[in-house]
């Protein structure tokens, strides 16, 4: 799945192939690829845009067990 996301460190926004999404046992949104900054490589500092938040809400929806 391609997913929206905005870098903390360096605000580049930009799509990344996350694989597959799941959620952990504290509902903690988790990616099969961690989304990593195609600019300044940075890790864990990766924010959801606005579009982003609409792609995983749309994928929770039609995910539901």
């Amino acid at each position: 799945m391609i997913v929206n996301f905005k870098c903390g460190s360096c605000s580049l926004t930009y799509d990344f192939e996350v694989g597959k999404p799941s959620m952990d046992d504290t509902m903690r949104l988790q990616f099969e690829h961690p989304p990593i900054c195609p600019k300044c490589s940075a890790k864990n500092k990766v924010l959801l845009t606005e579009i982003g938040q609409s792609q995983m809400t749309e994928w929770d929806i039609n995910n539901i067990d």
